[in-house]
């Protein structure tokens, strides 16, 4: 990797860093969920773009959760609020998430991912295979007494793709493969007091354009294209589609796109059986010797443990 691309890796980590700072200082008991996603988008946008809606994932919710347009929820005394971020320029992502529980009783459950993360860290170079990884990560989240969620992991990313092919499993696996040199990876262990295991439920508040072929209708065609300038194959909000053609048409818009398979929703995502969930993660580039961590948030554990 050119030195030039790399410092773009690792610009963006550092706003992804400094957002997560952000979510510390506003995360509050009772505070309107939407409030504290668009201020967070706001102040991706001073520096870069989001690169996917903010998710904030309260207590047995594990991932894919960022508010509607109306999303009147708040959030709980006494929980655990999962703030996963991601910031893009020129299609350079950083993706992070930090746990933060509103009392002390979790602390265990918060440790038992962010070691996880930091053991996965320590074991990431060249050649290393991903199924490795994994054990490392689930041994150590067993080691707590909790366990790992198995059908969630982390994933390798590029420019414009946050989704790019490989994974690294948050258990041991026999399907593994190779992390090669100058790939960049989200690493995400995420543990849990329940099943081990998400669901889908049937809401989902994220879309992402999987083409962007005409529908025949002049106007959703319009809009269409205006989305593709804007969020390309990154993930979106309606609440973003909203700001720029409103409420009504954003719904009607999206919901042609979606029977026309133009767009696809992500489903909030569950803890089977309602356990609480625990999330930390970092972004890193894969380099001979070890994981260069754009995004850093062992820095910023210090405040939440």
């Amino acid at each position: 990797m050119e030195e030039k691309e790399k410092k773009k890796w690792l610009w963006v980590g550092k706003i992804a860093k400094k957002t997560l700072a952000r979510a510390i200082d506003l995360v509050h008991e009772d505070m309107p969920v939407l409030e504290l996603a668009e201020k967070l988008e706001d102040y991706i946008r001073n520096y870069a773009a989001p690169a996917f809606p903010v998710n904030i994932s309260v207590n047995h919710v594990a991932a894919h959760y960022s508010p509607g347009v109306n999303d009147s929820s708040v959030i709980p005394a006494k929980s655990i609020v999962k703030v996963d971020v991601g910031v893009h320029k020129e299609g350079y992502i950083a993706d992070a998430a930090i746990s933060i529980a509103l009392t002390s009783e979790y602390e265990d459950l918060l440790k038992a991912s962010f070691e996880a993360l930091v053991n996965a860290e320590k074991t990431l170079k060249a050649g290393v295979k991903t199924g490795f990884v994994g054990a490392v990560i689930e041994e150590t989240i067993l080691s707590y007494g909790f366990k790992p969620i198995k059908n969630l992991t982390g994933h390798k990313i590029s420019r414009f793709n946050l989704h790019a092919g490989k994974s690294i499993p948050n258990t041991k696996t026999i399907f593994s493969s190779k992390v090669e040199e100058d790939e960049v990876y989200a690493v995400e262990p995420f543990a849990t007091d329940g099943a081990g295991y998400v669901v889908e439920l049937s809401e989902g508040y994220i879309y992402r354009l999987t083409s962007a072929r005409r529908t025949g209708d002049k106007q959703v065609d319009r809009y269409l294209r205006d989305m593709w300038r804007r969020f390309k194959t990154l993930p979106f909000s309606e609440r973003w589609v909203a700001r720029f053609i409103g409420e009504e048409k954003a719904k009607i818009v999206l919901s042609t796109l979606l029977k026309k398979k133009i767009v696809t929703v992500y489903p909030v995502l569950v803890e089977k059986k309602g356990g609480l969930v625990s999330q930390f993660e970092d972004t890193v580039i894969i380099t001979e010797k070890n994981a260069l961590i754009t995004t850093g948030i062992s820095e910023l554990v210090k405040e939440i443990l």
